[in-house]
């Protein structure tokens, strides 16, 4: 599928959903948003998936989990250029050339990528020199040894540098998504990283309980940034990193509006979601069975913001869970 743009000015966002209500008027039906084609917009981009005998959904569960987008202005002109992620093939950049053109500067830029299934990807500016970065993770080939995480530091001159190993983020977890914020105020970005596990679904033993096991690999990750370099301080934040974690979803936001940031995980299957309550002295409490009285089943993605406009946050997150009666009985495993 290609990928198509539907622009409209912000301003007009929040009447989305009365407009939606309106119906049609003699003219046609009411619309706010135009429909860009790629022929129009040069965006051509296609996350192709190309099913293999030795690699497939048979052999890799998150194989339709799909790839990511990051909009961000890299090049300080005033327009939003546009980051894709692609599972088996390259990932490709394009530059805002205003009117709704863009240009592909994916090579020349050398943010094309070099590792394999890239999934989740963070526009940021990570070394604080006022230039947007590009956070772009992996989640492995069927070898399992091409999964780094890739860190592309902006140049200022539309070209990057790939530096995740030497900021210390080039992780070999099955990466979904990294998202930078600043959770202890010290004036930079810091990372939390969500990732997925590895290990099959039917193989762990679940008599005991295995969130506070640590896996070093499979486990989500909080990064602390010291001068451009980021340590794993997970544990002695209160981070969980088991490998019972099947993150996929990580938003950040002020939850109780205390002035800190603090993060809601989205997992898949068995283990609950986590919300991070920021204790505002380097830690953080998960307060989920504290805070919400019903949850999602097999959370896939979430997002943060105030609907109803209390100066409050609400959290919205996504469920895979399937609604009917029949087809939740079809899909239950039973021994």
């Amino acid at each position: 599928m290609h990928i198509k743009l539907k622009i409209q000015t912000y301003l007009f966002f929040p009447l989305l959903v009365f407009a939606g209500c309106t119906g049609f008027n003699q003219e046609g039906p009411k619309t706010l948003y135009t429909l860009m084609e790629p022929e129009n917009t040069n965006i051509d981009f296609v996350n192709q998936l190309d099913y293999e005998e030795e690699f497939n959904i048979y052999r890799y569960r998150n194989f339709y989990n799909g790839g990511g987008v990051a909009l961000g202005d890299i090049n300080q002109d005033g327009f939003i250029d546009v980051y894709f992620t692609s599972n088996m093939h390259k990932n490709r950049l394009y530059l805002n050339q205003g009117n709704f053109q863009f240009e592909d500067i994916t090579e020349n830029a050398g943010v094309d990528g070099t590792r394999a299934w890239s999934t989740g990807v963070s526009m940021a500016d990570v070394n604080g020199d006022g230039w947007l970065d590009i956070y772009v993770c992996n989640s492995g080939d069927i070898k399992g040894d091409n999964k780094q995480n890739e860190l592309f530091i902006n140049q200022g001159d539309l070209t990057f540098s790939e530096e995740a190993n030497q900021y210390g983020i080039a992780d070999q977890g099955f990466s979904t998504h990294g998202a930078f914020f600043d959770y202890d105020k010290d004036g930079d970005l810091d990372l939390y990283l969500l990732n997925n596990s590895y290990q099959a679904i039917g193989s762990f033993d679940l008599s005991e309980n295995q969130r506070l096991v640590r896996d070093p690999v499979g486990g989500d990750k909080l990064y602390r940034n010291e001068n451009n370099h980021f340590t794993d301080v997970s544990l002695e934040a209160g981070i969980y990193g088991s490998i019972i974690g099947f993150g996929l979803g990580v938003t950040v936001g002020d939850i109780n509006q205390d002035g800190w940031m603090d993060i809601y995980v989205s997992n898949d299957f068995f283990e609950r979601d986590y919300i991070y309550m920021n204790n505002r002295d380097g830690t953080f409490s998960e307060k989920l069975t504290e805070m919400m009285r019903s949850i999602s089943a097999a959370s896939m993605g979430a997002d943060m913001g105030d609907i109803n406009n209390d100066g409050y946050p609400e959290i919205f997150i996504t469920d895979m869970i399937p609604e009917p009666d029949y087809r939740l009985k079809t899909k239950t495993i039973t021994n």
